[in-house]
């Protein structure tokens, strides 16, 4: 897979909506302070990163290909559901902790850790996708931020675009289980 597709694919799963992008929008909405949100997002994709490198060594290779597909499920789901309906229900809880919190689950990141990055990789690469993850997750955060202070009545257009956007992303992810099964 080139550089540029991958970070395509993980651009398109970071910013497609899910927990911690409600929460950053619902915290721009609600006049939050964006750093402290973005910080604890940070830390809290790092956390959960670290805690999935750190089992890769532990699953056996067949695992990998199951959470593929179940990642392509979940993304499906989460993207058909999004298109049908009138909008993501944005959390109430404001501060960074919840963000934190929220993010640390994300299964974003079990996604890209173990359904995207290549099995095959050292510890030195790691580091470097690790990297990848903080920086893409920064700009997608801040692009949820941006979102929530422009889009006040405007959510379900940017629900449905989101859906689509998921829905494509299931389908690159299912793109290479698909030639390996028919090879």
């Amino acid at each position: 897979m080139s550089n540029s597709l991958f970070l395509l694919e993980a651009f398109l799963l970071f910013v497609a909506p899910g927990p911690t992008n409600a929460l950053l929008m619902a915290g721009a909405v609600k006049h939050e302070q964006a750093t402290r949100l973005l910080v604890a997002q940070a830390c809290g994709y790092g956390i959960a990163a670290g805690f999935w490198f750190l089992s890769r060594p532990l699953m056996p290779p067949d695992a990998i290909q199951v959470l593929k597909f179940v990642a392509v499920g979940w993304l499906s789901v989460l993207g058909l559901r999004l298109m049908a309906s009138n909008s993501i229900d944005a959390s109430q809880r404001r501060d960074g902790l919840s963000v934190l919190a929220t993010t640390a689950l994300n299964p974003k990141a079990f996604i890209y850790c173990l359904a995207m990055v290549p099995i095959a990789v050292g510890p030195n690469e790691l580091g470097i996708f690790w990297l990848v993850l903080l920086g893409i997750t920064a700009i997608t955060g801040s692009l949820w931020v941006l979102l929530g202070r422009r889009l006040r009545r405007g959510r379900r257009i940017a629900d449905k675009v989101a859906g689509a956007a998921l829905v494509g992303f299931a389908l690159l992810l299912l793109r290479p289980l698909l030639l390996a099964a028919a090879v």
